[in-house]
């Protein structure tokens, strides 16, 4: 958000500065219809999220209002919107630039749980082992590739189960059920630049410190692992 703030203000310093008076009018004029534009998109979205905090998560009608501080009436409205939506509401122009391929590995073993890693800068705090594909790689040999190197966990990609936009980071994600080829391999740091942190987690750890999991990665999960707790 602050990256969006700094550059819509770059922008209107540019304007401010630029000697073609009327052009810069005019590109004023775009950047308030892109913020109309913005504006609308982000009203789609907040009833789509209150629609799944009702839906996926639970939350009472009357507790998000008093959350939100908004009337029940108002999230009731938000929450019938939402549910109208078939997809992911914020939409991509098609003009910005294609960002790499992300894949995750959602890496099991009996008695230990899930391989989760501490991100040191937070975005998120706890996500699973995953990287960029290298051109010409494929999604399984990435990860077979990148997940040792961050953790010193082999492993064997199963089956690819799911695949999105990411919400957050516009970027196409790949996810992998993959196996610990030695469950009792010794758990590694390796990739000290990014990382604090790698464990195994039973469920409902992963459950907890991932409470925006997605929901095919979740469905596997508790099928997988089911209410098991991990031995690490």
């Amino acid at each position: 958000m602050e990256q969006i703030r700094a550059s819509v203000a770059r922008a209107g310093a540019a304007m401010l500065a630029w000697p073609d008076v009327l052009q810069a009018f005019e590109d004023a004029s775009r950047l308030g219809d892109l913020g109309r534009e913005i504006s609308a998109e982000a009203s789609q979205f907040r009833a789509y999220l209150a629609a799944r905090l009702v839906d996926d998560r639970g939350v009472e009608p009357g507790q998000l209002a008093r959350i939100l501080g908004l009337t029940p009436a108002r999230v009731s409205q938000l929450v019938k919107d939402g549910r109208k939506q078939r997809r992911d509401p914020m939409t991509d122009p098609g003009t910005l630039e294609e960002q790499p391929t992300l894949e995750v590995a959602i890496t099991t073993a009996p008695g230990k749980g899930v391989l989760i890693e501490r991100r040191k800068d937070g975005i998120p705090p706890w996500t699973f082992p995953g990287g960029d594909v290298a051109p010409g790689e494929t999604a399984a040999a990435a990860l077979t590739r990148k997940v040792p190197a961050e953790t010193g966990v082999e492993i064997k990609p199963v089956l690819l189960f799911g695949r999105r936009v990411h919400p957050r980071t516009s970027r196409t994600t790949v996810y992998l059920a993959a196996d610990a080829v030695d469950a009792t391999a010794e758990l590694k740091v390796l990739d000290t630049e990014d990382l604090d942190a790698v464990e195994w987690a039973d469920l409902d750890t992963a459950r907890e410190r991932m409470p925006d999991m997605y929901p095919p990665v979740r469905e596997h999960l508790e099928a997988v692992l089911g209410g098991s707790k991990s031995t690490a």
